[in-house]
């Protein structure tokens, strides 16, 4: 009845047509879903303040007259454990970001006043917990937030012994590459 080159012509149309349904199917079923499930869509960072590059230079340069805690393995050890608990089991998915920024002008303000104190592996270590700190405030990255949480957690082995979870990040000066 059909020529067989006719036969090719329609099972090539057919083919065709049911793969541009599914991809429709497909993209429709996908942008539904993700708006209909907002967990799938990632949160805008509307809480978060924005700083003026004035701002950020001016908590950079702020000297700390009385950091919180008496001497720098204190502020580690209390740092450490805010970072446990705002960042720690999963938490880091769902950062509070202006809690965040605070910590991390208190940690710009503190070293600042370590700074002064200490030398060697330390200082350096120091110094870069302000620049990720100040980069935090100026960009509001969740990895600034790993990376602060690594930091500290890498000191707190370092200098307080610290022994709830002995795994070594390897970013620190004092502890070296963690081996």
């Amino acid at each position: 009845m059909f020529k067989t080159k006719t036969k090719f012509v329609f099972l090539a149309l057919a083919t065709v047509g049911s793969l541009a349904i599914t991809i429709y199917i497909l993209f429709s079923i996908n942008e539904r879903a993700l708006s209909a499930n907002s967990e799938w869509i990632a949160p805008v960072l509307v809480e978060r303040a924005d700083y003026t590059k004035e701002e950020i230079d001016e908590i950079a340069s702020a000297v700390s007259v009385n950091p919180g805690d008496e001497n720098v393995n204190a502020f580690v050890a209390s740092t450490h454990a805010f970072y446990n608990q705002t960042t720690g089991f999963g938490e880091i998915s769902s950062l509070n970001h202006n809690d965040q920024t605070e910590k991390a002008i208190e940690i710009v303000s503190a070293v600042n006043g370590y700074l002064k104190e200490e030398e060697g592996d330390l200082n350096q270590d120091l110094h870069d917990i302000k620049f990720i700190a100040l980069h935090y405030i100026e960009h509001g990255s969740t990895g600034d937030v790993q990376k602060l949480h690594r930091y500290f957690h890498d000191l707190d082995i370092g200098l307080n012994r610290y022994g709830a979870y002995d795994k070594v990040w390897g970013v620190t000066a004092v502890l070296g590459n963690g081996e």
